[in-house]
């Protein structure tokens, strides 16, 4: 089954830094990716790769009964094209099939970015019912009718602050996809991520914004609490971090000056390759 990865290399020899792997939220693809961080995080020395889950963006594979056993699948098959254990950076849904990834295969990091915390789904259907009914509705009609049935004023404030300009939003609309029916009902009461002695936590980091339509902050500190990681909650931040016109970037800064203080990108890794400057497929 033929996965689309995006690649992002430094432009100029640097720090030779654990490579990153980006495992994207429902809904989209990798794509979510390479507007903003891929080339930011390149342009810092560090190399990039992100995947579509099968049945997303242009990669194979069926969709509609796609499990979290299936994307972790995907996940460990791209990280095979990596030169060492990865800094793996999930947001929402990505955010917890990097808690599965990270209890079971090496990594150097981890960064959970507006993550569904262990327990699932739970905290964000009642959050949104609650406070946001309408963007529920949206996503029932995504999930049922596709993006050109969907509102993109309900998306914007969904997703992004006022500073996100409408036009970047609808630039982003017909990327939107439907998301797998099966992995929709798992995620209510899935299993959770398990903890081993015999396999040490990475550093985590927890990053998630009280301005977040989706899930509430309590289901960020359940991540960091279960996953003995640390935690910040940026005043202000939205769902969709990574694109966001104001908290993109102070988003990133944060993320990279964590790795410094975990010490994960102070010393240098040997006898790493190099992938080409810059490539899909």
């Amino acid at each position: 089954m033929k996965l689309e990865i995006f690649r992002c290399q430094p432009p100029r020899p640097g720090p030779d830094y654990p490579p990153v792997l980006f495992i994207h939220g429902s809904y989209c693809g990798a794509w979510v990716w390479t507007e903003k961080f891929m080339p930011y995080f390149a342009e810092r020395g560090f190399s990039g790769l992100a995947l579509s889950l099968r049945g997303h963006g242009a990669s194979e594979g069926a969709l509609a009964w796609a499990s979290m056993a299936d994307y972790l699948a995907d996940v460990a098959s791209a990280a095979e094209e990596l030169d060492g254990p990865p800094i793996v950076i999930g947001h929402s849904m990505g955010g917890l099939i990097a808690q599965h990834y990270l209890v079971s295969r090496p990594t150097a990091a981890a960064v959970l970015l507006g993550s569904l915390p262990p327990s699932g789904l739970g905290s964000s259907a009642m959050h949104m019912s609650m406070f946001a009914p309408d963007v529920l509705w949206q996503l029932g009609l995504l999930q049922s009718l596709g993006p050109e049935a969907i509102s993109t004023d309900v998306i914007h404030r969904a997703f992004f602050t006022r500073q996100t300009p409408p036009d970047a939003v609808r630039h982003l609309m017909p990327k939107l996809q439907a998301e797998s029916h099966r992995i929709s009902a798992d995620l209510l009461c899935p299993d959770q991520p398990k903890l081993s002695a015999d396999h040490p936590l990475p550093p985590v980091l927890v990053l998630g914004g009280d301005a977040d339509v989706f899930l509430p902050t309590s289901a960020f500190r359940e991540t960091a609490t279960f996953l003995r990681g640390d935690l910040q909650i940026l005043h202000g931040a939205p769902h969709g971090l990574m694109l966001d016109t104001a908290w993109w970037q102070p988003t990133a800064d944060a993320i990279i000056a964590w790795l410094g203080e975990k010490g994960v990108t102070k010393e240098p890794r040997r006898g790493g390759r190099r992938a080409p400057p810059t490539e899909s497929r």
